[in-house]
């Protein structure tokens, strides 16, 4: 499996925001600048191992959470969803894509 750092990033921040912590925050307990931890998050960049070590403990996830990023591996939520989108029409497609972009875009505003 090729790790992709846009994925990586976007399980980190999505972890980070749903345990209420800025991005500040994390990298000040992860003992790394914010800019870099920006980095990490916009899959510019991949966190050392040892990174990854310290932002699983202050996440409190298994480290593994961070590559279980497939539909068959993740929660049954995202496995209802992966095969609602499996029998959409293309039509129906492009509205989930216009809806998830418009909820992402509404969610980067606040952040």
């Amino acid at each position: 499996m090729k790790l992709d750092k846009e994925i990586i990033g976007k399980k980190i921040r999505q972890i980070r925001v749903e345990k209420g912590l800025s991005q500040e925050e994390l990298s000040e307990k992860i003992d790394i600048s914010p800019r870099h931890m920006c980095t990490i998050e916009n899959g510019n960049s991949f966190p050392s191992i040892e990174t990854f070590i310290k932002i699983a403990e202050i996440l409190e996830i298994n480290i593994n959470e961070f590559f279980n990023i497939t539909p068959e591996t993740n929660d049954k939520l995202r496995k209802d969803i992966y095969n609602l989108i499996q029998t959409s029409t293309i039509q129906e497609l492009h509205l989930i894509k216009d809806i998830i972009s418009a909820i992402q875009n509404n969610r980067k505003q606040r952040v």
